[in-house]
């Protein structure tokens, strides 16, 4: 460090002058003004004021993982689409249809436990059910309720009780009453609610089956809602319903049909285990909040089945009302590392609500008050109960990156009997999440005190270094972009950037420069989509750029045909450069054949090892990976003899495909070749390609 450094060099600069010649008297005279000089200097000194206060001042509102509600409503009204700020917040997934993941109906249904009033409380306790078909009639254990008859429930003994318009039905283990109905005269069941303390709920209405069943305790009923997953979508509460209106000073229909999407995404991610309808999942209010709020009910079908994966599977998606500015990943650090849940600058936060940029937040307590409640009440990081006397001393110790204004992570107090370094999440604890209301501190009495000395950063999978995780230090202006790709003037996106592929992602570099070769490009709404797949057809215009780019003196021409080069692939003569035109170019190249002599199956995902035959065509290497030995080691799922094991062998051998490790005691590794291939990764082949021939 700098600082022992210079002090080495007035060590040695006083080392020197002591070879100097002095006499006795002078020396005695030096060594009484130095001591008469500290002395002065130490009883002179101020001492350090003990605070009398702390006065915190944040920014948020909530826990700050995933999507910030009012950041969205932000970025909505600067003109951003959904999927564009899904891409933000949820980086590294991908957003899909949910059919394509869940194709069996059943896995659609999801179980939600009702309580009495979701959207203040979590009390599911109830003492009386009563229910009315809406629409048309329903159907109780094979007996049918005419609309508007009242099915009473109430508990006896281990089972309950029940009624139709007061004539006794028995009594059941329990009973699910299901609306009759389709399309438009699809029923609904209205219900009324009596809580154990005796307390009636007005009347709401849910679609779907409702089941009353004995509750754990002596005359307690609990209720479930089995529900289709669309219809659940559109009675989810959790933005406020003027940001749905059309043209209202606070519209901002893109944030809401990104909250869909992110109720949808973390409904599916339960993977059938029930679902709170309360703030323990989220507020669910069932048909009777869409019909008075049309406007959520929409765009949830604006957004039918859309969901954010990561892996082939839904992501649990989380989301608050406000990240203050920066959001958070602390609970998902090292082994539980996710990467779509990162630590990162979030400045649409920091613009919004209008009235309350940042949604800072203030929070004075005494000296005195801070040192009863802390003293023997809370423990340290190390474990120990924190036992440090008048606290006289607060300062931010680290935060949660290396940016000052990420998290708080731990706070070092001190006291007149020494000094404690606490968890923040333990002292809001203990002090009261309303008083401290987010981590995201920004100054202890005016110091904004430092960033994390040690930021932590993620391994990633299989040892590869940085995936993105957003843990580790973050660079540059919070106030700018967060992910690094936008154009610092204009805030536009740079030349080969996406908004879904940030400059920490594990794969930027690659992406980037595959676009910037023009070998692939990006979708929609600046998106790469990095997580989905490649097409037959996409892939043939891939080897005929790639062939171009190696051979830029024997370039393929693009023709605009006007005749089918496969019976499976239309024609658009009067659009130069469609997929019919790149698929004939390919063919007369002679880069890519047909699955039969007459079809291509240009929309079907590119399977593996038909994937290495064209990069080898089009690279030139046929005659070489036709060459190889029949002993040389290549993949265990293509077999010596079968279409592309010359080519995917080939491949593996120059080190452009890699395997997935050894398989079944095998040793050969698997290509996994009739599986698609996403599109981050045939960027990475194609980069290795690259390297080779450079």
């Amino acid at each position: 460090m700098n600082h022992d450094r210079a002090s080495t060099r007035r060590g040695h600069a006083f080392q020197a002058s002591r070879r100097r010649m002095y006499t006795p008297w002078a020396v005695g005279t030096f060594v009484i003004a130095l001591v008469t000089l500290l002395l002065g200097a130490f009883f002179l000194a101020p001492a350090a004021q003990a605070a009398s206060s702390f006065t915190f001042v944040g920014r948020g509102n909530g826990h700050g993982v995933g999507l910030s509600q009012w950041g969205a409503w932000q970025a909505a009204r600067e003109g951003h689409t959904h999927d564009q700020i899904l891409a933000f917040y949820y980086p590294n997934t991908t957003l899909q249809q949910v059919g394509d993941i869940y194709r069996d109906p059943a896995d659609q249904v999801l179980k939600v436990r009702i309580s009495s009033t979701p959207w203040k409380s979590n009390t599911t306790s109830f003492s009386r059910v009563d229910m009315k078909p809406t629409v048309s009639a329903a159907s109780l254990n094979g007996v049918t309720v005419p609309v508007g008859s009242v099915v009473r429930v109430t508990r006896s003994g281990s089972q309950v009780q029940v009624t139709i318009d007061g004539v006794s039905q028995g009594t059941f283990g329990y009973i699910d009453l299901k609306p009759g109905g389709d399309g438009s005269s699809e029923g609904r069941i209205n219900i009324q609610l009596t809580t154990s303390g005796g307390t009636a709920v007005d009347y709401r209405e849910y679609w779907g089956t409702l089941r009353v069943q004995p509750g754990d305790d002596a005359g307690e009923l609990w209720v479930y809602n089995f529900v289709d997953l669309e219809k659940y979508v559109r009675s989810i509460a959790e933005v406020e319903y003027d940001w749905a209106t059309t043209g209202g000073a606070y519209s901002a229909y893109e944030a809401v049909k990104a909250q869909a999407v992110a109720a949808r995404t973390y409904a599916m991610a339960k993977d059938g285990n029930t679902l709170a309808d309360n703030w323990a999942d989220q507020c669910y209010r069932g048909y009777s909040f869409e019909a008075t709020y049309p406007g959520i009910a929409r765009a949830a079908t604006d957004t039918a089945g859309q969901i954010l994966t990561y892996g082939g599977k839904a992501i649990t998606a989380f989301f608050s009302g406000h990240s203050g500015g920066y959001t958070t990943a602390s609970a998902w650090t090292g082994s539980n590392a996710l990467p779509y849940i990162v630590a990162q600058p979030d400045p649409w936060s920091l613009r919004a609500p209008p009235d309350r940029p940042g949604w800072e937040w203030t929070y004075t307590i005494s000296a005195d008050s801070l040192s009863s409640k802390v003293n023997g009440k809370l423990n340290d990081t190390s474990g120990k109960t924190v036992s440090i006397g008048q606290i006289s001393d607060a300062q931010i110790s680290a935060r949660e990156t290396a940016d000052v204004t990420s998290r708080v992570k731990t706070l070092c107090l001190s006291g007149s009997n020494g000094s404690a370094t606490v968890s923040v999440a333990s002292l809001r604890s203990l002090l009261g999440s309303s008083n401290i209301v987010t981590t995201l501190i920004v100054s202890v009495n005016g110091d904004v005190g430092v960033g994390s000395p040690t930021p932590e950063v993620d391994p990633g999978p299989a040892g590869n270094a940085d995936t993105g995780s957003g843990v580790g230090p973050v660079t540059g202006d919070p106030a700018g972009d967060p992910t690094g790709i936008t154009d610092s003037v204009d805030g536009s996106l740079m030349p080969g950037e996406f908004y879904d592929v940030g400059s920490d992602h594990l794969y930027h570099d690659e992406i980037s420069r595959v676009v910037a070769t023009e070998l692939m490009s990006g979708h929609e709404n600046d998106l790469f989509k990095p997580e989905g797949t490649v097409t037959r057809a996409q892939f043939a215009k891939i080897a005929v750029c790639l062939y171009n780019l190696i051979y830029p003196t024997d370039l393929i021409l693009v023709p605009n045909v006007t005749a089918r080069p496969f019976e499976d692939v239309a024609v658009s003569s009067s659009t130069v450069g469609d997929t019919s035109d790149w698929i004939a170019a390919a063919k007369g190249a002679g880069l890519v054949a047909g699955v039969t002599a007459t079809t291509f199956s240009p929309y079907t995902e590119i399977q593996r090892d038909q994937m290495a035959t064209m990069i080898c065509r089009a690279m030139g290497w046929e005659d070489e990976a036709s060459a190889l030995p029949s002993n040389t080691p290549g993949f265990a799922d293509v077999p010596h003899g079968s279409t592309h094991w010359a080519a995917a062998t080939y491949l593996l051998s120059k080190g452009i495909l890699l395997g997935y490790g050894e398989s079944d005691g095998l040793s050969a590794s698997l290509l996994g070749a009739k599986e698609p291939i996403k599109r981050q990764h045939v960027a990475v082949i194609l980069c290795r390609v690259l390297d080779l021939e450079q």
